[in-house]
């Protein structure tokens, strides 16, 4: 069960960092053209904050999965500004 609220805190986290990280400049007529680095960084933090906190409660889940999609989203921010 624990589990089950792992995957869901997961995609609900990692839907709205896609969603509010897209990259909205370039593309044709303006329209998106790719999610940015930022943004796949805080996604694949988001799912592995909370999976490392799988065993807590869905606070705990939800603790994690923030604080992942932070250092992953700041972390690949850092790395796409320093190529």
């Amino acid at each position: 069960m624990k589990f089950a609220k792992t995957i869901v805190m997961t995609a609900i986290t990692a839907s709205a960092l896609v969603m509010g990280g897209c990259n909205s400049t370039g593309g044709y007529n303006g329209y998106n053209n790719g999610l940015s680095n930022t943004a796949k960084g805080a996604a694949a933090g988001a799912a592995a904050g909370a999976l490392i906190k799988s065993g807590s409660d869905s606070k705990g889940i939800a603790r994690g999965a923030l604080g992942g999609a932070a250092l992953g989203g700041a972390g690949a921010y850092i790395l796409n500004n320093n190529r």
